[in-house]
């Protein structure tokens, strides 16, 4: 097992005139999947009203998505474990949207 990119990319910076250059880009470009899921929670605060920020186009669509997807979770085991896993950060916010679970969210959207 290799080491993880943003290691590997420290270990090649060694011997470099400035070792530093570049690598804020670097680090910033691999931190971006792991961010991605706490913001993605702190979207749902703009339900209320009184919660200040502007609201994304697709955002009553996400909203919907995001029902059904608990109602789904709700049911089976499979999809309450990969929500837990996003929540925990363990798996990349993407996780709730491959395309099987995205199938099955869907079809939970059609029945409301």
């Amino acid at each position: 097992m290799g080491q993880p990119p943003l290691e590997a990319d420290l270990t090649s910076r060694r011997g470099r005139t400035d070792p530093l250059d570049g690598l804020a880009e670097a680090f910033f470009s691999e931190i971006q999947p792991l961010l991605e899921a706490p913001w993605a929670v702190a979207i749902n605060d703009l339900v209320y009203s009184q919660t200040r920020g502007q609201r994304p186009p697709d955002f009553e669509t996400r909203i919907q998505y995001a029902r059904a997807l608990m109602r789904l979770a709700a049911e089976d085991y499979e999809t309450d474990k990969i929500v837990f896993e996003v929540r925990a950060l363990l798996k990349p916010q993407s996780a709730l949207r491959e395309p099987e679970l995205a199938s099955r969210v869907m079809s939970m959207m059609a029945v409301a």
